[in-house]
């Protein structure tokens, strides 16, 4: 069996037809025929159920066409890890981030890790979290820096938390909500929302459907989005509206504004996420380092 007659077959699949199968792969149709035929008399069962006209797969064809698209995926990934590690010098490091994640001294830790490493080339890009998890599973960089209310992340990816960070309440001062030392989702039904783009907030935006549509269903909130953080609390101080911030998170100027901590948000986590299957030493340098934000 050769990955070419396991070509053939999925070709033949997905015509069930041996003619336009044939046309596809510009051999014979006499020639598949055998190539087929082949495949079954080496595994010892029949593939296709025949008639005049078509073809359908048996048992065993639909446990060989999985098996076979798995295979070929796997096939896939080892590919572009391999020609990913060919374009990859030993003292690269690559590293990910969502926006936002480089704030609460992630910076500094990333520019003490240069002076300490020269050595090490620190390549820093930027993205969302499921692009980030995509590029770790296929090998395309090193380490995410993400923000998250969760901890999980598809396998085999794990999470290395650096930081907690409460979500409060951004209301300027003689708001009616100012003196309150805590606030819920449940207080805020009717405020206008001061909201960052999806693009600039992921966390935010994963913290909408909960609370437009969690336990309680009453809310009737206006929601402005916003293109950059200093927009927002700048419309905040004016009384335009509330906006949800973590304040260790947060690079604008928080002057004049109160912070009110939500009691039923999660803690939004700063984490470190990478694949343990592909640790370099130099990513070993770099948790290290990092564990000290913790």
């Amino acid at each position: 069996m050769t990955t070419k007659t396991l070509e053939y077959f999925l070709v033949v699949v997905k015509h069930l037809n041996i003619s336009k199968a044939a046309k596809e792969l510009f051999i014979s149709q006499p020639a598949l025929s055998k190539q087929i035929s082949q495949l079954e008399a080496e595994l010892g069962v029949s593939l296709f159920d025949r008639t005049k006209h078509s073809l359908k797969l048996t048992y065993a064809g639909e446990v060989l066409l999985s098996e076979t698209n798995e295979l070929f995926n796997k096939r896939e990934e080892l590919l572009q890890r391999v020609r990913a590690a060919g374009n990859v010098s030993e003292n690269d490091l690559h590293l990910c981030h969502m926006p936002g994640a480089l704030n609460y001294h992630v910076a500094d830790v990333l520019a003490q890790f240069q002076s300490r490493y020269p050595e090490i080339d620190l390549k820093l890009t930027g993205s969302l979290p499921s692009q980030i998890f995509s590029d770790l599973l296929n090998g395309k960089i090193d380490a995410g820096i993400i923000l998250a209310t969760t901890t999980t992340c598809p396998e085999p990816l794990q999470m290395q938390t650096l930081h907690e960070a409460q979500l409060s309440l951004a209301v300027p001062k003689g708001h009616k909500y100012a003196d309150y030392e805590q606030i819920s989702f449940h207080d805020i039904s009717n405020e206008t929302l001061l909201y960052l783009s999806e693009q600039e907030a992921p966390v935010q935006h994963a913290l909408l459907p909960f609370f437009l549509h969690g336990s309680h269903r009453d809310y009737h909130n206006r929601i402005e989005y916003l293109p950059n953080m200093e927009t927002v609390v700048s419309l905040v101080r004016a009384n335009r509206g509330v906006a949800f911030i973590a304040r260790d998170y947060c690079a604008a100027s928080l002057e004049n504004l109160i912070l009110i901590p939500i009691a039923d948000a999660m803690p939004i986590s700063l984490n470190l996420v990478y694949n343990p299957k592909h640790i370099s030493g130099q990513l070993k340098k770099l948790q290290k380092m990092m564990g000290d934000l913790s």
